[in-house]
């Protein structure tokens, strides 16, 4: 989307055979906001998903839980952005990405894959071959049977080849166990009494419980990696998950539906390097993160945003190759930082990490990130971000929103995203 909306010719080769079937991701981050927002995608996320935070921590839904607030909505409230962090699930957000990519001119090929990759002086070329699980499901028109580009990016997963083909190593450790993520259908009004809320978080089984809404269409339980049921076979998911949906919602016999369930694994890696030539990585073959927080999804977005200006700068002629090597240069040490961040409050087990749900304010590295340049003062790759709330203006951090009156509303609102004014 971030490249077709620069005017580059861009083609994706997609494994799967259609866009997401499961939430997934679900915290969109109030930067990520700000991106969708400048290509004119903000409300339509807004109106697939919800702007409800009512968030309990308990044992169970049936019984007692302390309400607590979440400071997701400190930007708006700080007047740090002209958007907020909402929440909007992986399957409700990925259709509308599709659909704007599609009208900004990209080609999306679903149920392929690329194959035979190779580089040369001035191009990459790649076969394109059908996915024995899916044959072109979802695609609607044939894709070529070889593409050659000035440019491939590889966004082909944590288990994806690409990295491993180029010789990439990675650093980190990994998450030990599975997790689950089940959709369901049952009526839990009995369990919740009247009370309203949009997630329970059950720090001690690591569980997390989002009820359906308008925002999505069934029931969703999370079960963060646990070793405990490492043995689960996927054909036995579905069976295994029901006593365990049963003791979070704290009713034995309630009768369940099983819609879609998995089980997945994680850890904690980045790769020791973004790019290789003309190909580069982004999104979770660059780095993988827990869950705990939702930063994985929304820094790969942002990495995404970052590199796509500068290959449409380098394709046009504006600037030359070295511009490339500051995608990385610029963005592992905030994925370090972040990373760093995440495993800290996490601590020996994500039930430290629930129980400080309520003191979790993400804004300072999502908006207050600093990228290192050489006529900036102070720069610390350690700590790559700066207080948003208190913006230094020095080069290589975000342009800070000032409220405007009138039709345009932020000072963001005036920066082009595909040029800089010129004189």
């Amino acid at each position: 989307m971030f490249l077709a909306q620069q005017g580059l010719r861009v083609w994706v080769v997609e494994r799967h055979p259609s866009t997401s079937s499961h939430p997934k991701l679900r915290g969109v981050s109030a930067r990520t906001m700000e991106l969708y927002r400048s290509v004119g995608i903000e409300e339509a996320i807004r109106a697939a998903g919800e702007n409800h935070f009512g968030v309990a921590i308990g044992a169970s839904l049936a019984g007692d839980y302390e309400r607590v607030h979440l400071p997701l909505a400190l930007a708006r409230r700080n007047r740090l952005s002209p958007t907020t962090h909402y929440a909007c699930d992986q399957d409700r957000m990925e259709p509308i990405l599709l659909q704007r990519s599609a009208e900004l001119g990209a080609q999306l090929f679903y149920g392929c894959t690329a194959a035979n990759i190779e580089q040369h002086e001035s191009a990459v070329t790649a076969d394109v071959v059908w996915s024995s699980s899916a044959v072109g499901t979802g695609t609607p028109a044939t894709p070529p049977s070889r593409i050659t580009a000035r440019y491939l990016v590889a966004a082909d997963g944590a288990r994806g080849t690409i990295r491993t083909s180029l010789g990439i190593g990675r650093h980190g450790r990994p998450v030990p166990g599975k997790g689950l993520s089940v959709l369901f259908d049952a009526d839990l009004e009995s369990a919740m009494r009247g009370r309203r809320i949009s997630a329970l978080v059950a720090p001690a089984q690591g569980a997390l419980l989002f009820a359906r809404s308008d925002a999505r269409d069934h029931n969703w339980f999370a079960l963060t990696p646990r070793t405990d049921i490492d043995t689960i076979t996927p054909d036995a998911v579905a069976t295994e998950a029901i006593p365990i949906i049963r003791s979070l919602i704290g009713l034995d016999d309630l009768d369940i539906t099983i819609r879609s369930a998995m089980t997945w694994s994680t850890g904690a890696f980045i790769a020791n390097r973004y790019r290789d030539g003309r190909i580069f990585l982004v999104g979770d073959a660059a780095h993988l993160m827990p869950p705990y927080g939702g930063f994985g999804g929304n820094t790969g977005i942002a990495d995404a945003h970052n590199l796509a200006w500068k290959l449409a700068a380098v394709c046009t002629g504006e600037a030359g190759d070295a511009l490339l090597d500051t995608y990385e240069s610029e963005r592992q040490p905030i994925t370090e930082f972040t990373l760093k961040h995440v495993m800290r409050r996490a601590g020996d087990g994500i039930d430290q990490f629930f129980r400080q749900f309520d003191q979790f304010d993400p804004n300072p590295i999502t908006l207050g990130f600093r990228y290192p340049m050489a006529t900036a003062e102070g720069f610390d790759p350690e700590l790559p971000i700066e207080d948003p709330a208190r913006p230094s203006g020095q080069p290589g951090t975000r342009a800070p929103h000032i409220p405007l009156k009138g039709a345009t509303s932020s000072t963001l609102d005036l920066v082009d995203p595909c040029g800089f004014p010129r004189p």
